[in-house]
């Protein structure tokens, strides 16, 4: 009896918790989607990745938020450490830089499809166009031809695949970020987390900044938008042809506690032309 009062106990509580659990992740959906959205955008594939496999049809499907940062790098975080990213910008955020390897959450500016973007295009293009001119000077080079066939294949990358958000500011009050950055459907504010490390070598020691996370990245599908991304080709799956264009648009509203979800899909045909 006693085993069996333990287990319905054990059973009830494990109940309780879950429900609760659930509440409470309810209450913050509703809190985070009350009112005027905070930014809303509409993104393609190349900021929302699928899963490399797509899961089972029963489960539930979460698109990644791709993001980067501009390559005027300053460390060997070289993905995520931007130039903006300073000794003085660090201070500013409230880190101590007598101390090392520590993290602090802060807000985020990602960029969409803006200023930085072009200028990523533009030094692709201008990299293309270095190597042209290296293989005139020096046909018969091996080498250079492989330069020139890596510059092509970055460029092409850069105009159909590459994300165009970009981390460009950060910030630990939201509302003044928003001042400066006034336009909600470029200008996109997260919850992140900023972390620094200590770069040490012969001839310096200095304390680095980097961006380690982007809190809010996962974005789940809504049921009904589901049948879309079934019957597209899983990453594994992509070819060339595949990765050349994007499939897919997602709308995406971001809440009052910085969080996205999905307000509207739609597919997207290929285009007739090789461009875009």
């Amino acid at each position: 009896m006693k085993k069996y009062l333990s287990s319905r106990i054990l059973f009830i509580s494990a109940f309780i918790l879950f429900a609760a659990t659930n509440i409470i992740v309810l209450w913050g959906v509703a809190a985070n989607r009350s009112g005027k959205p905070e930014a809303h955008a509409t993104l393609t594939q190349r900021e929302l990745a699928l899963p490399y496999r797509m899961h089972e049809e029963n489960s539930g499907l979460a698109l990644q938020l791709e993001w980067r940062v501009p390559e005027d790098l300053t460390s060997s975080y070289r993905w995520n450490s931007p130039a903006w990213l300073d000794s003085e910008k660090l201070e500013a955020l409230g880190f101590d830089l007598s101390q090392k390897n520590i993290s602090k959450q802060v807000f985020i500016v990602l960029e969409y499809d803006g200023k930085l973007y072009k200028q990523s295009l533009e030094k692709a293009k201008l990299k293309l166009k270095e190597a042209e001119n290296s293989l005139k000077l020096n046909p018969e080079n091996k080498n250079l031809r492989n330069d020139l066939k890596y510059a092509k294949e970055q460029l092409e990358q850069e105009r159909h695949q590459n994300t165009r958000l970009f981390a460009m500011d950060a910030g630990l009050d939201a509302d003044r970020l928003r001042l400066k950055y006034k336009d909600r459907s470029q200008f996109i504010i997260a919850k992140g987390l900023i972390s620094t490390v200590f770069n040490a070598s012969e001839n310096s020691q200095k304390i680095s900044g980097y961006i380690s996370k982007i809190l809010t990245t996962n974005i789940y599908v809504p049921l009904k938008y589901r049948p879309i991304f079934d019957a597209l080709t899983p990453r594994y799956q992509q070819n060339k042809q595949d990765m050349s264009f994007p499939r897919f648009e997602v709308s995406l509203a971001f809440g009052n506690r910085f969080e996205p979800w999905i307000t509207d899909v739609k597919a997207l045909n290929a285009p007739q032309s090789s461009t875009q």
